[in-house]
């Protein structure tokens, strides 16, 4: 069975980060989902010129997502200071960083900051963190890993589906050049309509992230509802497929931690591919 969380409609922002004009809540992880999962997901949502300062990483492998809005960050150990331009749909890799901060522009920044972490679920924003036992990047940075990176829009690979409309762009895979190890994600959005194949992964945690819009998650032959801030974790071995069953864009960014050696798709011939949108 898949967990599913939803956004508690009574949480209040945690004052402290109200003053520097953002909110930061969980939105997938073992604490979010009440079992043991190798991701952390957090939403941060900054006010125009807004600061979110030291956002904690563990130094595992990490990413930024910015899902509306635009600003600028840097990551810690930063020797050189070095800032980076944050646009609509943009990446910040984030590789075995301590941690990092956002300064949000006029038009403010929705920003998701995934990470992977331990085993046991440990990772930012559960109680116990630490190097020990992580399942990213154990003994430091490996060899042909990015430290960091920001990739616009346009950088990333856009991708179209050859089975229906889905629209895809790889936010860290392996066509995104950072050496990621321990995590993929890509943004996915069906339009109305839109199915995908049934099938399962041998040895990942599939988690979902839902950005707008609404949707049908079938694990097995269950339906369960995903509307817009909800996440979903799918765990190894169970058959799953998504579908757009409303008129408008149903679209989440999903992740795979650790990444599947092996999909399977259970229908003979009918399996998802893709072909690059330009």
């Amino acid at each position: 069975m898949p967990r599913i969380s939803s956004p508690d409609p009574t949480d209040t922002a945690d004052p402290a980060g109200t003053v520097e004009g953002w909110t930061s809540r969980p939105w997938a992880g073992g604490n979010v989902f009440g079992q043991p999962v190798p991701l952390a997901v957090t939403r941060l949502r900054l006010a125009p010129g807004g600061r979110a300062l030291a956002i904690p990483l563990g130094r595992t492998e990490a990413f930024a997502y910015v899902i509306a809005g635009s600003g600028t960050a840097f990551a810690a150990p930063d020797l050189d200071g070095e800032r980076f331009v944050l646009g609509p749909e943009s990446v910040l890799w984030l590789g075995v960083c301590d941690d990092f901060s956002a300064e949000a522009g006029q038009d403010g920044l929705d920003l998701m900051v995934a990470a992977t972490t331990g085993a046991a679920g440990q990772g930012p924003g559960d109680e116990v963190a630490g190097a020990a036992g992580q399942r990213g990047v154990p003994g430091g940075r490996p060899p042909g890993m990015a430290l960091r990176k920001v990739f616009a829009a346009g950088e990333l690979p856009h991708l179209v589906s050859t089975r229906d409309t889905r629209d895809r762009l790889d936010l860290v895979t392996e066509n995104v050049p950072v050496g990621a190890r321990a995590i993929r994600a890509d943004r996915i959005i069906y339009h109305p309509g839109d199915t995908a194949a049934a099938h399962y992964h041998t040895d990942c945690h599939h988690v979902f992230c839902v950005l707008a819009g609404s949707g049908l998650l079938y694990v097995g032959e269950e339906a369960h509802r995903l509307n817009a801030g909800d996440s979903a974790l799918v765990n190894p071995g169970e058959v799953h497929w998504g579908e757009n069953d409303r008129q408008a864009e149903f679209s989440f960014v999903e992740f795979w931690a650790p990444p599947p050696s092996q999909t399977v798709w259970t229908v003979a011939g009918d399996r998802c591919t893709w072909a690059p949108a330009n």
